[in-house]
Order: structure tokens, then sequence, then C-alpha cells
């Protein structure tokens, strides 16, 4: 019997299915992970750097909505961020050497990779937040919610309800039917 060697071949995919399998599964979870914590919830917290949500505060700690627990998500990447940007700042300003330099950004590299992670893992539903910001640092998130499935009856009524056709006199009603279309999908008759 011969032996097959694994040699790497380009664009093969050498990923074993159990791989794949935690990958999708990973990629399909439209919630924010069991081990997720809230930042403002730990010692330490730095309010100033936490951004707002929609312009506002924001959801508060331990919100059970599905949306406000996606926010408090993204907003908690956003003030890793912001944490790691101002240590930026404050390094250069005192003139640190390169290796810290090169450490803190580093960790803005990482940080922004989480960050982006986040996103593509929410991206399939339509939800993420658009940053505003100042200077170096998100002050705001504006965040695009979802929208709801819309459904449509099997069969579709012919019959369009008119208010206010009642009060039109029936000498008004003869003659050429004239369609003037309206922008938003609407029609008047």
């Amino acid at each position: 019997m011969r032996k097959i060697s694994k040699k790497h071949v380009p664009g093969a995919n050498h990923k074993t299915p159990d791989a794949m399998d935690d990958k999708m599964r990973e990629s399909t979870n439209l919630e924010p992970p069991s081990d997720f914590a809230d930042p403002r919830l730990r010692r330490g917290f730095d309010p100033v750097a936490w951004p707002l949500c929609n312009g506002n505060s924001g959801p508060v700690p331990g919100a059970t909505d599905l949306y406000e627990r996606r926010c408090v998500e993204f907003l908690a990447a956003y003030y890793r961020l912001n944490q790691f940007n101002r240590r930026l700042l404050v390094a250069r300003q005192n003139s640190a050497p390169d290796k810290k330099i090169r450490s803190i950004v580093a960790r803005i590299n990482a940080a922004t990779v989480a960050l982006e992670k986040l996103e593509d893992r929410y991206a399939p539903m339509g939800f993420f937040g658009e940053p505003v910001m100042d200077g170096v640092f998100y002050r705001d998130i504006v965040f695009v919610r979802p929208e709801l499935p819309r459904v449509y009856p099997a069969l579709q009524s012919s019959h369009i309800a008119i208010p206010g056709l009642e009060q039109i006199p029936p000498s008004e009603l003869c003659g050429p039917v004239k369609i003037l279309r309206v922008g938003d999908g609407k029609m008047d008759f």
C-alpha cells in the first residue's frame, strides 16, 4: 500500500471538517458570546474612553435585549481601541522608546482585527455600527438595526381602498381613468 504524503498544495483547503464546522458555527452565531463581560462592570473602567451609543449613553449594564447586547459588544471593542489610542498618544508625547510604541501599535492592530471579526460576524444580518470620530478617538457609534423580514400574503387582493371615494359625486366618476404615479409607491387616480 502506498503512503500518501501531505504536501502543501497552493489553493487547497487543508482544514479539517471539524475546524470548518467550528468556524461556521462561530460565524453564524448572531448574539454576543456567553463569556462576554461588559467592561463598565470591571474595576478600573474609564468612562471617558467609552463611546456614546446613537448619541446617548447607551444600554444599561446587564441589558437583556439582544439589540442592546450587540451594541454593548461593539461599544466594548471601540472602548478598547480608545484606550490603546490614548496610550499611544501619551507614549509619543513622553518620547517613549520605540519598543514600547511598537507594543502599543501591535495591541491597536489586535484590537482592530478583533473589531473586524465582530463586524464580520454580524454583517450577514445587517447589523453594524458607524463610528463618529474625534481625531483618533471613537466618540459615538451610530448603529444600523437590521430590518425585520417582511411577510407577504400568498394572495394579494385586487381591491384598493380609496378613502373619501363615497364623497365624490357620481357625475365625477365617469370618463377615462387617469393614473398619476407618485413617489413612495403610492398612486393617485
